[in-house]
């Protein structure tokens, strides 16, 4: 009977610190989503008449919903485009200071692709930016970026 009173205290024990992992846990979740900015919709376009496919390469933006990403902006494309698809980094230069950075991947076949904005500096900075890329139907060089942004300045 020695024996077995050990057991439950080594349990209770075990259980006890299960209990307080999954209470530090819970707080540092509850702490971390209060700091993130709510998610918004993303909608702009832009005229790739400068896009060259070469290092370089940029589109302006014509339109968009977010007053930090204004009109006149250039999307540079960093590196080479191949036959077959854009597969860059990404810099979007709004004016002095005021950059971020991020990736895209554009398929030429499907005229799709998908653009992430991670970070940014100056009215850009803690942009967070993920968008559908696709040609318009109509205009050549005209495309549409469609997503979702937030700005997470915590």
């Amino acid at each position: 009977m020695a024996g077995r009173t050990g057991l439950p205290k080594r349990v209770l024990g075990l259980a006890t610190a299960v209990a307080l992992l999954a209470a530090v846990a819970i707080s540092v979740t509850a702490a971390a989503s209060q700091n993130q900015a709510p998610t918004k919709a993303f909608h702009a376009t832009k005229d790739c008449s400068g896009f060259t496919g070469l290092v370089g390469a940029y589109c302006t933006i014509r339109s968009s919903n977010v007053k930090a990403l204004k009109v006149g902006s250039k999307i540079f494309y960093v590196q080479v485009a191949s036959k077959t698809a854009l597969n860059s980094d990404t810099v979007i230069y709004v004016n002095r200071g005021s950059v971020a950075t991020g990736h895209c991947l554009l398929r030429f076949a499907t005229g799709v692709g998908l653009c992430t904005i991670s970070d940014g500096t100056g009215t850009l900075a803690g942009l967070n930016l993920r968008v559908r890329v696709t040609a318009d139907s109509s205009l050549p060089k005209l495309w549409h970026w469609d997503g979702t942004y937030s700005f997470n300045r915590g």
